[in-house]
Order: structure tokens, then C-alpha cells, then sequence
């Protein structure tokens, strides 16, 4: 998941001015223009892993900012409006940047002890950080102004990110029930009971879904 967001995040910092300056804005207008979509990015950042938190479904929520990060590259491939590819700038932005935040604290979220968390984010960082070796290298100058092949690309990793999700989420409700069948609910538990260990099979441990 890490790996195919990577791919789609790569190329946006780096070529967003030029695919700006594609639609026929100025230089100096094609850097003001790149800056609005971060800040749109920022503050789903903030409010979408906010909602994860309060409702306990990093899920659900990666998956809808995959769809919107997908529609936007979509429109950004199949578009030559220069206003529709602009909206899709800001769909693609505030569906990948918020997807990453989400993505690394679900890891953290589910590992069962602090050795455990400094292995898994380890071990996500090898493999997500080369996703940019790809995604970089996708924006070729022959496919000026619409780098429609790109466009396709991000909006399919974007939708591959999308279904991973929703596997991991199916997998992780799974995990939950075999748990419950061991230990019984956690409502149901004690509350003195003992938490989860090394084995992620402690009595109060569930996956964050």
C-alpha cells in the first residue's frame, strides 16, 4: 500500500509546476498555482486521520481518499479543460498525501509491542520508499502536454491501493473473530486482565480495522 501511494505521490511535488505550466500558465503562475492543492492536502491530512482515530476505521478511510486520489489522476488523463484538470490536481493531492498519513500510524496501530512497531515501520520504509523509483520516471516529455500513460498509471496504483485496503481490512476482521473465539470479547473481559505481548495474541489485543 505504501509502495503503490509512493508511486502516485512521487511525481506530484516534482512535476505539478510543469504539468501547470502544460495547461498554459506562466511560469511564476504555475508555482503560485501548485501551492492551493497542498494546502487542501494538509488539512484532510489532519481531519481524516483525526476521523481514523475517533472512529477506529483506518480502513474505510484509506480506501475513499484511494477513490478520490483515482478520480483525480482519472480526470487529469481523460481531460484537455485546463479547469478540469486543475480540479483533478486537487483530488489527486488531497487523496494521496492524507492516504500516507493514514497508512503509516495503521501499522503502528497494529503491532502489539514497541519492538514490533519499530520492525513493522522498518520494514514498510524498505519497501514503500521504492515507489518513487517508478513513479518518477513516468512523466516522459514525448507525452507533453497531457502525460496521459502517466495519468493512467497513478490512477491505477491509486485504485490498487484502494482494493489492498479493503483485502487487509477483510483480513484484519478475520484475525478479530479468531481472537474473539480465543479470548472471548473484550467487553467481556476484566479489566485487570493482561494486555497483548510479542505474539499480537494477548487477551485485550484486537486489530485496528
Amino acid at each position: 500500500m505504501y509502495f503503490s501511494c509512493n508511486v502516485s505521490f512521487s511525481s506530484l511535488p516534482v512535476f505539478l509546476p510543469t504539468i501547470l505550466d502544460q495547461m498554459g500558465f506562466s511560469s511564476v503562475n504555475a508555482q503560485g498555482l501548485s501551492a492551493p492543492p497542498y494546502f487542501l492536502a494538509f488539512l484532510v491530512v489532519l481531519l481524516s486521520t483525526w476521523i481514523a482515530d475517533r472512529t477506529s476505521q483506518r480502513g474505510f478511510t484509506i480506501l475513499l481518499l484511494s477513490l478520490l486520489g483515482a478520480a483525480g489522476y482519472i480526470m487529469l488523463a481523460v481531460s484537455s479543460s485546463t479547469g478540469v484538470r486543475y480540479a483533478g490536481v486537487y483530488l489527486a493531492a488531497t487523496g494521496i498525501f492524507p492516504s500516507i498519513g493514514n497508512i503509516l500510524p495503521w501499522v503502528m496501530n497494529n503491532q502489539g509491542s514497541d519492538t514490533r512497531r519499530g520492525t513493522g515501520i522498518a520494514m514498510i520504509n524498505v519497501v514503500g520508499q521504492c515507489g518513487p523509483l517508478l513513479g518518477t520516471r513516468l512523466y516522459l516529455t514525448s507525452e507533453q502536454p497531457y502525460y496521459t500513460k502517466g495519468m493512467w498509471v497513478y490512477a491505477a496504483f491509486m485504485l490498487f491501493n484502494g482494493a489492498l485496503t479493503l483485502s487487509l481490512r477483510f483480513l484484519l476482521v478475520w484475525e478479530n473473530k479468531k481472537l474473539d473465539e480465543k479470548f472471548d470479547s473484550v467487553e467481556s473481559q476484566k479489566p485487570d486482565m493482561a494486555s497483548g505481548g510479542e505474539d499480537n495474541a494477548g487477551p485485550r489485543f484486537r486489530y485496528i480495522l
